[in-house]
């Protein structure tokens, strides 16, 4: 019996032996994953609505061409207007270098209102260059498209203007209201 106890045992180390194998074999070494697209939306510069005084109330639009055009206000510089510049950059990742046509949604939202001290102020009436929304809503969707691309990372840039509407009852400030903005992924083919 104890030769039939060796015999047996054997057997069951050279079957332990070979699944040890086998499984070492099959969690080799694996192919290195592709890095994810991703989409980013950058700002790089500011709607720019200037210096100017304001009696009670009045507003100041800037154009996405840069037309500016004000109501119930005293403009002290003629200076420093503009529309926000906005660039929308899609990079594929390392995982194609095939050509591929983008599908991007962007919507902007409504922007919070400006309050300090007697300064009041909200943004409103977005105008932009992107082909087919000259006006834009916010909460509007914006389908913009990245056709031919075939570098890993692909951009368009826009401008944005809008209008300013401030109510003074007192003091002055410098206003900054953020114009946020979301980016989806529709599409690539």
């Amino acid at each position: 019996m104890r030769g039939t106890d060796l015999k047996k045992r054997g057997r069951l180390r050279m079957g332990q032996i070979g699944v040890v194998a086998t499984l070492l074999l099959a969690t080799g070494p694996a192919p290195a994953l592709g890095a994810p697209s991703t989409i980013s939306v950058t700002n790089p510069l500011m709607l720019r609505f200037g210096t100017f005084a304001v009696p009670s109330s009045g507003f100041r639009e800037v154009s996405a061409s840069g037309a500016v055009s004000s109501a119930g206000i005293f403009a002290l510089s003629s200076a420093g207007t503009g529309p926000a510049r906005f660039t929308v950059q899609y990079d594929r990742g390392n995982n194609s270098k095939r050509r591929v046509d983008v599908t991007i949604d962007l919507v902007f939202s409504t922007p919070s209102a400006f309050a300090q001290g007697g300064l009041t102020a909200r943004l409103s009436r977005y105008q932009s260059d992107i082909p087919g929304y000259p006006s834009i809503a916010p909460g509007q969707i914006v389908r913009v498209q990245l056709a031919n691309c075939l570098q890993r990372v692909c951009s368009m840039s826009f401008n944005l203007g809008g209008r300013l509407d401030v109510d003074r009852s007192f003091g002055g400030g410098n206003v900054a209201i953020p114009i946020p903005v979301d980016a989806v992924l529709v599409s690539e083919r």
